[in-house]
């Protein structure tokens, strides 16, 4: 990472989201189930219920004071962002915006395939997934990693 970028970690609960950065936290009490429960009416993820989420995704991010003008790289090691990974970027352990961008078109043509390959977990995989790619998008995150629990408390 070179001295102009920053670095986010950040995590991605059922009921709170935490972003460290710059040695600020900021911790928001509205978590993934928060946005499901607004976005997907009789919990169906069709494109309205996309939609909604990235407008409730949107008002979440702009509520945390995070500049967008420096380019920014985030970490994470959330067991539901290896899940994104597995689903979408088989072997990789980070992407950048351009890959996101793709995996997020194929999600968005092949919605019913990746509602059913979640299925059992439910759909929390997929509310994660769109809310990395509303991150990248609003504070210029232009890659993101994944870090096992292991390896982030050998740093």
């Amino acid at each position: 990472m070179n001295s102009t970028e920053v670095a986010i970690k950040f995590s991605l609960g059922l009921e709170q989201l935490s972003f460290d950065i710059d040695g600020q936290h900021f911790q928001v009490d509205k978590g993934l189930s928060f946005i499901q429960s607004n976005s997907m009416r009789h919990g169906v993820l069709d494109v309205l219920a996309i939609e909604l989420m990235i407008y409730v995704i949107e008002e979440i991010l702009e509520s945390v004071p995070i500049p967008y003008a420096q380019a920014k790289r985030a970490i994470s090691a959330d067991a539901l962002f290896q899940q994104v990974l597995t689903l979408f970027f088989p072997n990789q352990h980070s992407i950048d915006r351009v890959q996101f961008e793709s995996g997020f078109n194929a999600f968005i043509e092949r919605r019913e395939y990746y509602v059913c390959k979640v299925a059992e977990q439910g759909v929390f995989s997929l509310v994660y997934f769109v809310f990395l790619r509303e991150m990248m998008h609003h504070w210029n995150v232009i890659d993101i990693k994944y870090e096992s629990l292991e390896t982030a408390q050998l740093h």
